[in-house]
């Protein structure tokens, strides 16, 4: 009985069969009837052909075995030279057997107490917040880590970070280690150029910088090591966190669990070995985390646009340069040298911001006037957003408890104003007469007076006594 194999062969090689023609007749696949037929009288008939180069073969493994790091374009000129008739394609694909990468050792690395932290970023995805980017450093010696996220990358962002871990570590160590972040260094070739404000900060702290060569993650393999760690246990299920300040905290306390964790190298606590590290104490001075920018012309709407952002500026600033001051939380706008306008930061994006002050209200109503008003004293926070909010709900006018606050800026900070309406949420009593109170005021206008409903009775007559009288009555 004639097996497939051979029914193949006979068909291909004696009727001059295809393989699709196979397919038809014996109801195998054609790809299959293909690799029978290579499988078996394929080699017979399709002998491999030999290189031309095989003839040099102990040649070439000579040069090879005495230098190893032969490239294919030398041994090419090399055949060249001997007369030897070939394409560098060839050659190139003849002696790929012989250039073998050798498996790169990596011994591992040990640091002093206080001699080095590396650095670096770590980028994440929220589902319904966008992206976030997650500041970590990890001293050397110790392994205690520090993690943030903020909602941006920039120089300022970068700064912030380090000025928030060596709060936290009350110190910071001799120097820290990078790779080419631009915040650091801005080229490598023909000579390492750093960046000057970043050079600013570590002359202010006395701060030594470390670049790792290019390539060469292992030379910070910690803080990589870290990340990863990360990536696949907490920031592999935030799903849960709905705002910014939620991840932080929940960052914060991933990061303490691991500082109390035994680590696997050292045998000891992060946390235990922070005691070890020789950190340089905090200058007394502290940096001044703030960037500032180019001048850019304000709009003929009286607006600077930032970060894709716009923010107001005064009427009478309209068309002229001014300079722009950013930090992590504020946006500030100067004329030269004087504070023309400031502004919280947004990192929404296309999102315009404007304080109601830098608008003219010559030619405003009495009634637009107070929307402004009432409108700025709502943004400036969101406990009194909530204050007017409830306010408005018992009755009371909103807009005149909003002129009452902004009067009282001139006298007392936003943040006692502040408080004041977060501790009448707390009593859940929402009146400008308790938020005057907790402030030891009375309401300027409309003050109540507390009378009897019979104003009779407050006509009380009587008959005057000699003092002589006081003096005969009986004890």
């Amino acid at each position: 009985m004639e097996t497939l194999k051979e029914r193949v062969l006979y068909l291909r090689e004696v009727k001059r069969l295809s393989f699709y023609q196979i397919e038809a007749l014996t109801g195998i696949s054609r790809k299959r009837a293909a690799r029978i037929y290579r499988g078996s009288a394929g080699k017979n008939s399709r002998q491999k052909k030999g290189s031309l180069l095989d003839g040099y073969r102990s040649l070439i493994t000579n040069w090879f075995s005495e230098y190893p790091s032969l490239k294919a374009w030398q041994v090419y000129l090399w055949l060249k030279e001997r007369g030897v008739r070939v394409s560098y394609p060839r050659v190139a694909q003849y002696t790929k057997q012989f250039r073998r990468k050798k498996e790169k050792i990596y011994h591992q690395l040990d640091f002093l107490p206080g001699e080095e932290g590396q650095v670096d970023w770590c980028f994440i995805h929220h589902p319904g917040l966008g992206k976030f980017y997650c500041f970590v450093l990890i001293l050397s010696y110790s392994r205690y880590l520090f993690a943030h996220l903020f909602p941006r990358s920039s120089f300022e962002f970068f700064i912030e970070g380090h000025l928030m871990a060596f709060s936290a570590l009350n110190g910071y160590p001799h120097g820290l280690r990078y790779d080419n972040l631009k915040s650091v260094v801005l080229r490598r070739k023909p000579e390492i150029e750093y960046n000057p404000r970043f050079l600013d900060f570590c002359r202010h702290y006395g701060l030594e910088i470390r670049l790792c060569n290019p390539a060469c993650g292992n030379e910070k393999g910690r803080v990589e090591r870290v990340i990863r760690t990360l990536r696949g246990t907490f920031f592999n299920n935030i799903e849960g966190y709905r705002s910014l300040g939620a991840l932080n905290q929940g960052l914060r306390q991933w990061v303490d669990d691991k500082n109390r964790t035994v680590h696997r190298t050292t045998g000891k606590r992060p946390l235990d070995m922070l005691s070890e590290e020789k950190l340089k104490p905090l200058p007394a001075i502290a940096w001044h985390n703030v960037s500032v920018h180019p001048p850019v012309r304000a709009s003929k709407t009286g607006m600077i646009t930032f970060d894709t952002n716009s923010y107001s500026v005064p009427d009478y600033l309209t068309g002229q340069f001014l300079s722009v001051h950013s930090s992590p939380t504020a946006i500030k706008i100067y004329d030269r040298d004087k504070e023309a306008a400031s502004h919280p930061r947004s990192f929404v994006r296309h999102k315009t911001l404007v304080n109601p002050l830098h608008r003219s209200c010559s030619k405003l109503s009495a009634k637009a006037k107070a929307q402004r008003i009432c409108a700025l004293i709502k943004n400036m926070h969101p406990a009194l957003a909530d204050f007017l909010a409830q306010n408005q709900e018992l009755g009371e006018d909103s807009a005149q408890t909003a002129y009452q606050i902004f009067k009282l800026l001139k006298n007392h900070s936003r943040g006692l104003l502040i408080s004041a309406a977060g501790a009448c949420m707390q009593r859940k009593s929402p009146r400008l007469r308790t938020y005057l109170s907790y402030l030891n005021l009375e309401p300027q206008e409309g003050t109540e007076t507390v009378a009897p409903q019979n104003s009779q009775l407050l006509n009380i007559t009587y008959q005057a006594r000699k003092l002589e009288e006081y003096d005969h009555e009986p004890e």
